[in-house]
């Protein structure tokens, strides 16, 4: 069962690094139809596309990182400092993106807010657990030094 969850989450990280992927290529046709269908926005696609271009490449280093923590725990490696590292790494990418997204939604992307708020909360609770896997790490070596 666990060999099963470890491939299911592989298949999942390799998914999301390609529907990203394609989305930075897909971003400028999708930006023209939506920027088409609002007055006066063609001024904000100079500052939207860029932007949007940066939360996507947010997306993919943390899937990276994602990945590299996947291999980690497939080789009972997770409570490591590196593991640590890749968390911490995750969720600053979620908070930065966040934080991108808000300016996003006052342009003329509602749905960015939500999505602002979901990184957001995501990176926060990645954080925690960041920390906790870090003080684990610690009383870890502690125990194994005393031993």
């Amino acid at each position: 069962m666990k060999r099963f969850s470890l491939i299911l989450s592989y298949l999942f990280s390799v998914v999301g690094f390609l529907v990203t992927l394609g989305m930075c290529a897909a971003l400028p046709l999708l930006g023209i139809e939506r920027i088409a269908t609002v007055p006066n926005a063609a001024h904000s696609a100079a500052f939207v596309y860029p932007l949007s271009f940066l939360i996507l490449l947010l997306v993919l280093g943390s899937d990276i990182c994602l990945f590299l923590l996947l291999n980690s725990i497939s080789k009972d490696r997770f409570f490591t400092q590196r593991s640590v590292s890749l968390l911490s790494e995750i969720s600053w990418a979620s908070v930065i993106a966040g934080i991108l997204a808000i300016p996003l939604f006052f342009l003329f992307i509602r749905e960015a807010l939500f999505i602002s708020f979901v990184a957001l909360f995501l990176g926060s609770v990645l954080r925690v657990v960041a920390e906790v896997i870090r003080k684990a790490n610690a009383i870890k070596e502690e125990n194994d030094a005393t031993i």
